[in-house]
């Protein structure tokens, strides 16, 4: 064989002459990286990620793509002048892509390390936006919780606010995932990664909850979107395909803030996201430590938590204020 054809397996085809050629890698066959994602949302980014990715190398096989050319890729990016954010989450994603085909077997390294490939440097500016407590309250209220969907949207926002969870984990709960567990109630919710965490269920979520499940009862029943393992938040109508028995998707619960938060005549626009950096940015405005929000969060990094923290730099908070090294005054008997 010419040392200037690699070894490649089953990937070498017939080389034309004066040249090689390669079989054209499948990306389908990382639809299972893609589908790990209980958010909607994240699957269909990262899907878009790996298409463009592939499509660009013209589906050459992934172990045939090196750093070099990924620092080529990264650098085609800057050029169309995309955000530095948006090509951090690109080689992010297939950073991770990497992972899981060197676990599959297909590849035997990951090229895209961040020595390797260095993203660039992302800004260190809050994105998005933490509501005041005068905006939480009218979000609260805007909703009218005698109906069912009201009392849908009322306790879906209730418990983003509360409990900061994404919100691909409240479209996914189930009634069977909020439980009675050593005296108090808690809601088992799938995480990233598809993996289970455990959090304390506040009394007045709970309360929404069931409030919401009471008025929309005979709906389910009716349409049998009903039973033990029922989800908790559920479309009230779909037209297109008439299944009920299905959680409302992230989009739909986007629609749903979007739609109170315009009622409420904010100026800006609100985000499910929005809701957990504002449980977050209030926790610690309340004096919970970086450890305790983490764990509400639960965020692996506790830096992950300061960047959520959109009051960090309100100066009247700032420790100068309060910092003083004056002998403190007795008191005057």
């Amino acid at each position: 064989m010419p040392k200037n054809i690699p070894e490649t397996g089953s990937n070498l085809v017939v080389v034309p002459q004066g040249g090689l050629g390669f079989e054209k890698f499948d990306h389908k066959k990382t639809a299972e990286f893609s589908e790990r994602s209980l958010s909607e949302e994240t699957r269909r980014a990262y899907r878009r990620v790996v298409i463009e990715f592939f499509n660009y190398f013209k589906h050459r096989h992934p172990s045939l793509i090196t750093s070099k050319d990924i620092l080529g890729w990264r650098d085609n990016l800057r050029q169309k002048k995309k955000k530095a954010a948006t090509i951090a989450f690109k080689l992010s994603v297939i950073r991770s892509l990497y992972e899981f085909l060197r676990e599959k077997g297909i590849v035997t390294e990951n090229p895209v390390g961040t020595k390797r490939v260095p993203p660039p440097k992302v800004p260190d500016n809050l994105r998005g936006r933490a509501l005041s407590l005068e905006e939480v309250r009218r979000l609260l209220l805007a909703p009218d919780r005698t109906k069912p969907a009201g009392a849908r949207d009322y306790a879906l926002m209730l418990l983003m606010l509360r409990t900061s969870i994404r919100v691909g984990e409240a479209c996914a709960l189930k009634l069977s995932d909020k439980r009675w567990n050593h005296g108090r109630w808690v809601l088992r919710v799938m995480v990233k990664g598809r993996k289970e965490r455990t959090i304390p269920l506040p009394d007045d979520v709970k309360e929404a909850i069931d409030e919401y499940i009471k008025l929309d009862r005979s709906r389910r029943r009716h349409l049998h979107s009903d039973g033990a393992d029922q989800y908790i938040f559920q479309p009230t109508t779909n037209y297109r395909t008439l299944e009920f028995d299905k959680p409302i998707s992230t989009t739909q619960a986007w629609n749903i803030v979007q739609r109170w938060s315009k009622c409420c005549d904010f100026k800006e626009k609100v985000s499910p996201h929005d809701l957990r950096r504002t449980a977050i940015t209030h926790a610690l405005n309340q004096g919970l430590s970086y450890r305790q929000v983490q764990m509400m969060s639960g965020h692996r990094d506790p830096k992950t938590v300061m960047r959520y923290d959109h009051d960090r730099e309100n100066l009247d908070q700032n420790a100068i204020n309060f910092l003083s090294y004056e002998e403190p005054k007795e008191r005057k008997s």
